[in-house]
């Protein structure tokens, strides 16, 4: 019997899973990075399975892009707040969430402090703003970035909106491109904060930015030890 593109997929998938599960355990460089693709595996199961878990809820959605993300969180909970700072994204994201009107739209990158930062772009940003704008960053570090033309952009202290906010939060996603180490160290911080939040997923961006890695690493073992939310820092 011949699989649909859709069952294809799931198969594929599925297998892919089950060779990273057995090629994490091989000792040294190779096994940690086979151990990085399964959680990332791991982490869009997970999510998907977050999404579920937070119907009625309100979710956050940092470093929204042009709104794939937000959309499938939109798709079963009951409120999604976006935020992304980038002028080209945000026009994007206006477009592709209008009609959804459980979609809130922030205007601001998400942070550990309140202040008007630069926000760098990917050096070849005009020869593609639809991907290249993924790379967008307040943090410079980032080899990918240029320092020219740098925009100035409005930042929130995160931990302040989430207090004034002042409800609890099903699902957490973040993808701020470097920025998300000052913010979740922050976070981890205030577990009276945490305890409003039942997932968090981040992307991690230790390898193109300089001494991000060992406090990623610090992070990584911090929320082990944390019981609520559930928090996966192998986002994709």
């Amino acid at each position: 019997m011949l699989l649909g593109r859709q069952q294809m997929n799931e198969y594929i998938q599925a297998m892919k899973l089950v060779i990273y599960t057995a090629l994490r355990q091989l000792p040294g460089k190779l096994g940690r990075r086979y151990e990085r693709k399964y959680m990332r595996r791991q982490a869009l199961i997970e999510f998907e399975k977050a999404i579920h878990r937070s119907e009625g809820m309100t979710c956050i959605d940092l470093g929204a892009n042009i709104g794939e993300y937000t959309r499938k969180m939109a798709s079963g909970t009951k409120q999604v707040i976006a935020f992304e700072p980038d002028p080209w994204a945000y026009a994007a994201l206006q477009t592709n969430v209008a009609g959804l009107d459980n979609v809130k739209i922030e205007n601001a990158a998400a942070g550990a402090s309140e202040s008007t930062v630069l926000l760098y772009r990917h050096a070849r940003f005009e020869e593609n703003p639809a991907l290249n704008s993924q790379s967008s960053s307040v943090i410079s570090g980032n080899r990918k970035l240029s320092e020219d033309g740098a925009i100035e952009i409005q930042q929130v202290n995160f931990i302040t909106y989430l207090e004034d906010l002042n409800e609890d939060i099903g699902l957490l996603k973040m993808d701020i491109e470097g920025a998300e180490v000052d913010l979740l160290e922050a976070l981890f911080d205030r577990p009276d904060i945490l305890n409003r939040i039942d997932h968090i997923f981040a992307e991690t961006h230790e390898r193109l930015i300089l001494g991000h890695e060992p406090r990623v690493n610090a992070l990584r073992e911090r929320a082990k030890l944390i019981k609520q939310p559930y928090i996966n820092l192998y986002w994709p």
